[in-house]
């Protein structure tokens, strides 16, 4: 089967973009995922821990895949249930060298934590793209399954909008405040007319029901 990114299933994502965030629709599985770890890309499974006495455990997947024609941008994919995220399926396209961005804003805000290491930047030009794929996949899973790192808000802004490093920066300081939107589509509408049919268009009609 072809991989993920040559697929049919992955040209039928919509991924798109309100003032600068941006979010994936849910027709990504479990068997696309698996899918991912074709020769060059590389989907990991991340056990993170829930503090909720009545959670689920429920897997969460890093792929990193290579974009087609484009040596030094990756295709990131989410996919989790677990209750940090806004979005539970989503697909940015970050370039090699913003991985080593997140590295040095998350060290600088967590001086204290021993930060998961990525190889030498030149290597990301040398080595094969699964190597390089993998590399990556292994970092952003370290880091999403560290407490501490998940709750940075850089971290989410990095997985889940197409926000540029540096604005991703001025949220940091202060400047700009951006979401990881949720899909209007997402938004259940309550479009009954409440105020004029009343406590009968929820509960039927008392006296026609008599």
């Amino acid at each position: 089967m072809d991989a993920l990114w040559k697929s049919a299933a992955f040209e039928s994502d919509s991924v798109d973009s309100i003032d600068g965030n941006s979010y994936s629709s849910d027709s990504i599985d479990g068997n696309e995922m698996e899918h991912c770890t074709d020769e060059h890309g590389a989907t990991l499974l991340v056990s993170l821990g829930d503090g909720r006495m009545d959670a689920s455990v429920q897997p969460t997947f890093l792929s990193v895949c290579p974009v087609p024609g484009d040596s030094q941008l990756f295709y990131i994919r989410l996919q989790t249930s677990h209750y940090s995220f806004s979005i539970k399926k989503s697909c940015v396209a970050r370039s090699g060298s913003s991985f080593y961005q997140l590295r040095s804003i998350l060290k600088s805000h967590h001086p204290y934590l021993t930060m998961p290491s990525l190889p030498m930047l030149p290597s990301l030009w040398i080595c094969s793209y699964h190597t390089i794929s993998l590399q990556l996949v292994t970092f952003l899973s370290t880091v999403v399954a560290e407490r501490e790192l998940l709750s940075n808000k850089a971290l989410h802004l990095f997985l889940q909008t197409e926000l540029s490093m540096e604005k991703i920066k001025d949220n940091l300081e202060g400047k700009r405040d951006d979401e990881v939107l949720v899909p209007k589509s997402k938004i259940v509408k309550d479009e009954r007319n409440n105020t004029k049919e009343g406590f009968g268009a929820l509960f039927g009609n008392v006296n026609n029901n008599n």
